[in-house]
């Protein structure tokens, strides 16, 4: 029993791979094999990559962007801010985890996530500037923490 199997592998520069041509199976082995299917037309190569690469791997396309960081946290909770450090600019995630409403606000105004009820959360930008920020709840005024930029 003779068995034909005919067909093509094309890989794109991307990654993706998809299959060309027939699969042909001739269970008969006093059949002559049927012709083979005409190729289909080459793929043109890649020649750029979009703006900043394909990602994933080494394509060929260029180094893929960084991921942007995950926010820093901050928990409040059992009636406490948490302390956090951070770099100028950072995103900073704001969670609530108490059983009572609260804010986290610098003294002075600099930031302010607003009243988050229990449960809530904001993210907020630590200013650009280095140095140390005093913060506190405006309902609980005895809960105060520091945000370190720097």
């Amino acid at each position: 029993m003779s068995k034909t199997l005919t067909g093509s592998l094309v890989v794109c520069a991307a990654g993706a791979v998809a299959f060309v041509g027939a699969l042909i199976v001739d269970p008969a082995p006093d059949r002559p094999a049927p012709a083979a299917a005409p190729a289909a037309p080459a793929q043109a190569p890649v020649t750029s990559a979009p703006a900043g690469g394909y990602g994933g791997g080494d394509t060929g396309g260029g180094a893929a962007p960084a991921a942007p960081a995950a926010p820093a946290q901050v928990q409040i909770a059992d009636f406490t801010i948490a302390s956090v450090a951070v770099a100028p600019g950072a995103q900073i995630q704001v969670i609530n985890s108490d059983v009572a409403p609260h804010t986290f606000t610098a003294n002075g105004g600099t930031f302010d996530s607003g009243t988050l009820d229990p449960g809530a959360s904001a993210t907020l930008t630590a200013p650009a500037a280095p140095g140390t920020y005093n913060v506190f709840c405006t309902i609980h005024p005895s809960m105060t923490a520091t945000l370190t930029v720097g």
